[in-house]
């Protein structure tokens, strides 16, 4: 039996409102090598009755969970154990994609062996898939050249970037090279919003990154994303503090002090803003959040939680004036 050359995994929970269009823009690929493994995760709306309408096609595989995970991250792992192509892409059930994606992103790792991860750039749509904007936005306080064009460079390279935020912020837009992928390790299932981020790293300290410019990707954005969520509960500091210590404790990056100092002044910063903006609103604080962050930090280098210190309390007296 012939393996496919890519293995697509969709994971849905409750997506049904977006599932016909998101099946149909990867079924429609002009790239046809590929396998199609749908997972839902026990959703209580019609997912199920919409998936089946494609069951027919040869390409797709189902499976279906009697009870829901209670982790976003969990049925990526599981598809990618079920997934049999040399290349994997995970595909957001409410996202989009144009139909040239696949070929675009495969043409990369075919002619480059080195590239662990090719990706292309996003436009963000709202609920409705109306075009917002390029998710170019996202990175150009990084650098506003750097994606502008296509490029590919060394994975290490890209860690100067990945310091400060998610520079692949969709994983619908990443082609993983599969054995690079096996030998990172599996998404981590503890993190709820950052664990593509990590993974990202962890399999560019063992291989180069390939982008693309022309924005083939659709990232959907709406008030029911695990982002949005994570975002309004504070979660999303947490978890990228764990991200950040993950690539300053790693000797074999070799980032400069200068950019480690910047990535925390602009962390603290942040840090101290989303406190100040939750003490204006009087809203409850999360303590026990704060000192896990605190710790997160603290355990990266103790200057680091000095400097917030410093930064909270200038704040806090110009609250109280």
């Amino acid at each position: 039996m012939v393996m496919p050359k890519v293995s697509i995994v969709l994971p849905n929970y409750n997506y049904a409102r977006y599932l016909d269009e998101r099946i149909q823009s990867l079924l429609n690929q002009t790239y046809k090598d590929f396998e199609l493994i749908i997972l839902d995760d026990a959703s209580t709306d019609n997912s199920i009755e919409i998936i089946e309408k494609y069951t027919a096609d040869p390409r797709v595989k189902t499976k279906y969970f009697s009870e829901n995970s209670g982790l976003p991250y969990q049925r990526w792992n599981d598809g990618a154990d079920m997934a049999e192509g040399e290349y994997l892409l995970i595909a957001g059930a409410d996202d989009s994609c144009h139909p040239t994606l696949l070929e675009k992103l495969v043409d990369k790792l075919d002619n480059h062996p080195n590239v662990g991860l090719s990706f292309s750039q996003s436009w963000k749509i709202d609920s409705e898939g109306k075009r917002l904007s390029s998710m170019k936005k996202w990175t150009n306080d990084l650098n506003k050249e750097r994606w502008n064009q296509d490029f590919i460079d060394a994975g290490k390279n890209e860690m100067q970037y990945l310091l400060f935020k998610n520079t692949l912020p969709n994983a619908s837009a990443v082609l993983m090279r599969r054995n690079v992928f096996l030998k990172a390790g599996n998404f981590n299932i503890k993190m709820r919003l950052t664990a593509d981020w990590l993974q990202w790293i962890k399999m560019l300290e063992i291989s180069d990154i390939s982008f693309l410019a022309n924005p083939l990707n659709y990232f959907r954005h709406h008030e029911g994303t695990v982002t949005s969520k994570a975002v309004k509960s504070g979660l999303s500091l947490e978890e990228a503090y764990q991200v950040q210590k993950y690539i300053i404790k790693n000797p074999n990056l070799g980032l400069s002090k200068e950019i480690i100092d910047k990535a925390s002044d602009i962390f603290a910063e942040y840090w101290v803003q989303t406190v100040v903006d939750t003490i204006k609103a009087r809203s409850k604080i999360d303590f026990s959040r704060q000192i896990r962050v605190y710790r997160i930090a603290h355990s990266i280098d103790p200057k680091i939680t000095e400097r917030l210190i410093k930064k909270f309390s200038r704040r806090l007296l110009n609250l109280i004036k």
